[in-house]
């Protein structure tokens, strides 16, 4: 007896996005409950190619679907109901599009006759994201033929893989009427085929630069400036190399002789030293995460390796290959350079300070290091706050060598999804290779904000992730800056220490708790985090002020040892 025909939703919107999903690679689906959105659920639960997660909390969801994004590379969807649930996938879509990182967000909504009319959980949601995608477009069925719904998804798709600058990736908004009923089934819609005039060439080609530009390229007269890279470890690549002097971030992919993580301990006075200054920048992924680097590079002509960047100082000039990252170094450049970064590594090696969060890092990476390759993470996720930074000024890249993803939601999300991207992730990893370590190093208020990362189904398998928790009693980053002054109101405004321990959200989401108050401490609960099988929780408690004031501290050592250049 044959097998019975496969099933699919009755409406052909949600039926067809479903088929251009799968076909275009897509193996993932993040939804959240609701009853509008139900065609798009049934049309991906009931395709064998899909494998269907389920999260409570859409913002968490969108978040989770970044984090498969990520680990996948493809352009995975997170699906909710009509309403303000379709406002929660914007944070996630806000940095899938800074961060060059596919991603879908399909929103269903009730028929376009009865928006604006007062329907409950009706709201105008056909716009909402354009702002912060790269392609926003509406499926409606009663508007348009099937084989229009057919091009329509697959521009949608396409879009999310190369829409962006220079054929770069990003957040795509679909937004999908549904009338009643909504639960009814029907045969899968015929596939008209692949039209390809619908697609979207993801290849760049070089520009023409200024010929003083070129010239200080050709003779080595650049800095590489290398941020966060999502995309390289998809690529052929997966590392680069340079001859150049480069400021590098944890996360970049750059490697070279002349690298060096958190370049603003270079800064004498907030400028670059002479004898290092460039004539023309050449950056590669994101924008540097220091503001303090972005300041003194201001002014420099500004050249973008392999695509197109963003126009950080708005003195972007073109983009070039990443040959020109291979361009030789002149020996008096290279000898600086070498002798700052001496200089920078003394002063850092010979600051002892008293236990805080500087000091805890120093354990965590020293252990780390002393560890064997395959007792280390394979992945870390670092929260958009002190966690982001500190990982620069210990080198956590060379600390956990090249084959680990190092990756922070820093573009525009802040804390937002931090731990949620880090399960997306993770849940990809486990999926394809059975066990994944996966580590998310983040703090107290992170921790907290995204307490609804575990409201998700089993699929999104959180056994084995590692989560180090830094816990110095509240947005600790706040210390470095100015509002500190505000002795009166700081604590209360921007300090904001949570009242829930992070021991009771440990427990809520059912992970194994540790602690550490000191070095010792910590060792050992690193070595717990390592050995234990389930989803482990360390917490790593620090001085509030005396962290903050350390941080301060470290970096003013700097400007009273400059490098002798």
């Amino acid at each position: 007896m044959a097998d019975a025909p496969r099933q699919t939703s009755s409406h052909p919107a949600a039926a067809i996005v479903t088929e251009v999903l799968v076909e275009f690679g897509v193996r993932h689906v993040v939804t959240s409950p609701g009853s509008r959105n139900a065609p798009l659920v049934m049309a991906m639960h009931h395709h064998p190619g899909l494998e269907v997660h389920v999260s409570v909390d859409e913002r968490a969801a969108a978040h989770h679907a970044l984090g498969l994004a990520l680990a996948t590379f493809t352009p995975v969807p997170a699906i909710c109901t009509s309403g303000t649930a379709a406002l929660n996938h914007g944070p996630a879509l806000a940095e899938a599009t800074h961060a060059r990182i596919p991603l879908l967000s399909l929103t269903a909504d009730r028929p376009a006759d009865m928006v604006g009319r007062g329907h409950g959980q009706s709201i105008r949601q056909s716009q909402v994201h354009t702002l912060h995608t790269v392609h926003s477009d509406v499926l409606d069925a009663d508007a348009a033929s099937e084989e229009m719904l057919w091009a329509q998804a697959r521009t949608a798709v396409q879009q999310a893989m190369f829409g962006g600058p220079g054929g770069t990736p990003g957040g795509v908004h679909l937004n999908v009427p549904f009338p009643e009923p909504l639960y009814d089934l029907g045969p899968v819609p015929a596939n008209p085929g692949l039209n390809e005039t619908h697609a979207i060439s993801s290849l760049h080609g070089w520009e023409e630069l200024p010929v003083a530009i070129q010239k200080a390229m050709d003779t080595g007269q650049a800095l590489v400036v290398a941020g966060l890279n999502p995309g390289l470890v998809h690529s052929d690549k997966r590392q680069l190399f340079t001859n150049l002097p480069c400021l590098v971030e944890s996360g970049s992919g750059v490697h070279g002789p002349l690298t060096m993580h958190g370049g603003e301990r270079l800064l004498v006075d907030g400028e670059i030293p002479e004898a290092l200054r460039p004539k023309v920048i050449l950056t590669v992924g994101l924008p540097p995460m220091s503001k303090s680097i972005r300041k003194a590079l201001e002014g420099l002509p500004h050249v973008h390796v392999d695509g197109q960047g963003w126009d950080v100082w708005g003195t972007l000039k073109g983009s070039c290959g990443p040959e020109a990252l291979l361009s030789n170094c002149p020996d008096n450049v290279a000898a600086a350079w070498r002798t700052a970064r001496e200089s920078v590594l003394s002063v850092h090696s010979t600051f002892q300070p008293d236990w805080s969060d500087w000091h805890a890092w120093d354990v965590l990476t020293e252990t780390l290091s002393q560890w064997p390759h395959h007792r280390r993470p394979q992945g870390i996720h670092l929260a958009n706050s002190t966690s982001a930074r500190y990982a620069q000024w210990f080198n956590l890249a060379e600390v956990v060598g090249p084959e680990c993803l190092i990756h922070a939601n820093r573009g525009v999300a802040g804390i937002d999804g931090c731990t949620s991207t880090a399960l997306g992730w993770h849940a990809a990893k486990t999926r394809n290779q059975h066990s994944h370590a996966t580590w998310l190093i983040t703090g107290d208020m992170a921790f907290h904000y995204d307490a609804n990362a575990m409201m998700c189904s089993p699929s999104l398998n959180r056994e084995g992730l590692k989560i180090v928790v830094f816990n110095n009693g509240g947005g600790g980053i706040f210390r470095w800056l100015p509002g500190k002054a505000h002795a009166s109101m700081f604590e209360r405004h921007f300090e904001t220490p949570p009242t829930r321990t992070v021991e009771q959200l440990a427990a809520a989401m059912g992970a194994t708790h540790h602690s550490a108050h000191g070095g010792a401490e910590l060792r050992e609960g690193l070595r717990h985090l390592a050995e234990e099988p389930g989803l482990t929780v360390l917490e790593v408690v620090t001085p509030n002020e005396a962290s903050g004031d350390v941080a301060l501290d470290y970096l003013r050592t700097f400007q009273s040892n400059p490098p002798t250049l």
